[in-house]
């Protein structure tokens, strides 16, 4: 006897419950692209398949350049091809691409790199499916590219907020909202009720889910500052040893399993990502660039966008495990090195 077939809205509703108590109809932006869009992409592809689970509303990354900032090391350059195929890519699969442009000190020099703003034309004239946005740390970037692309969606990156030197208010949050099309909050101000609560339109916020930094970090503006600096002088070794200093006198990357402290880091608890959605917030950020390898995210893209509730608990992990299982399939190309290089027989 063969099983009959169901169609798509049929399988939807009858995987509802796995979603139902969990952020239902929360839109994900996950960050990594243009880094590790091998990765973002086999996941984003066996999500899409799933009928009402889950999947990628945007990506949101960028290649490394003036505009950007890198938190451990400084990543070579990408080659302006690779990034055109990346964007075509995500495209095929219905995902927005969001250029993220988180340093926040810019010079007038800065401002006018011509590689940079290639990269925001290009993400606009292949923006077919009206997804794609840039999102800024600087309020005089921001104004340079709505000079340019005055129909270009531009977002307020959380390191706008990072170094904003004086109180971080609801009112700041909404002027900011009626300046940008979105505004990314501070990842330390997303459990701050006196804020959220105030906030007049919170369909154009965005929560950063798992940020791992302290959230009472004294140092995240230095820290910020710093790696500016890196970017505009990698080579400087003063400056890589200022900032080990600075993580080491704070102690935010060493884990002590006898001194853990429940809520120490900006990630977010089931119960407060709940809240916050009960409260109106449906635009959730699952952020890569603190993470040092795609293991990493792939990780926290199940564990924030999965409802680990003991009773599906099981559904969840295998959900999880088959789509680590897209990994493993046999493919017809080898990896390589030159697969870059194009050999010919003519000098």
């Amino acid at each position: 006897m063969s099983t009959p077939e169901i169609t798509p809205e049929q399988a939807a509703r009858d995987l509802q419950f796995l979603t139902r108590d969990y952020l239902p109809q929360a839109r994900w932006t996950v960050g990594g692209a243009l880094r590790f869009d091998p990765s973002l992409q086999t996941t984003n592809s066996f999500l899409s398949q799933l009928p009402g689970i889950r999947r990628f509303h945007s990506v949101a990354g960028c290649p490394p350049c003036r505009w950007t900032l890198d938190w451990f090391v400084q990543r070579r350059p990408v080659a302006f091809d690779t990034y055109c195929q990346a964007l075509e890519a995500y495209a095929q699969q219905q995902t927005g691409v969001i250029l993220v442009f988180d340093n926040p000190n810019l010079n007038e020099e800065d401002l006018a790199d011509n590689y940079c703003l290639g990269l925001v034309q290009e993400l606009y004239n292949r923006d077919r499916i009206r997804r794609n946005a840039v999102c800024v740390a600087s309020d005089a970037l921001a104004a340079r590219l709505r000079a340019a692309l005055p129909k270009l969606k531009i977002h307020c990156h959380a390191n706008r907020l990072v170094m904003e030197t004086g109180k971080r208010t609801a009112a700041l949050y909404n002027k900011l909202a009626t300046r940008y099309d979105r505004v990314c909050l501070h990842p330390a101000d997303a459990v701050k009720p006196g804020i959220t609560a105030a906030l007049e339109q919170k369909d154009k916020f965005d929560i950063i889910i798992n940020d791992p930094c302290l959230r009472n970090c004294p140092v995240r503006r230095e820290h910020t500052a710093l790696l500016a600096e890196m970017r505009r002088t990698p080579y400087d070794t003063e400056l890589m040893r200022r900032r080990s200093d600075l993580i080491s006198r704070v102690g935010c990357q060493k884990v002590i399993p006898g001194e853990l402290k429940q809520k120490a880091s900006c990630n977010l608890t089931r119960d407060e990502a709940t809240a916050l959605y009960e409260a109106g917030f449906r635009s959730f950020i699952i952020q890569a660039q603190q993470f040092r390898n795609e293991m990493t995210l792939l990780w926290d893209i199940f564990q924030c966008m999965l409802d680990y509730s003991p009773e599906i608990s099981n559904k969840a992990a295998l959900i999880a495990a088959s789509a680590m299982a897209e990994f493993g399939k046999p493919s017809s190309e080898l990896p390589s090195g030159l697969r870059q290089f194009r050999f010919t027989n003519y000098e």
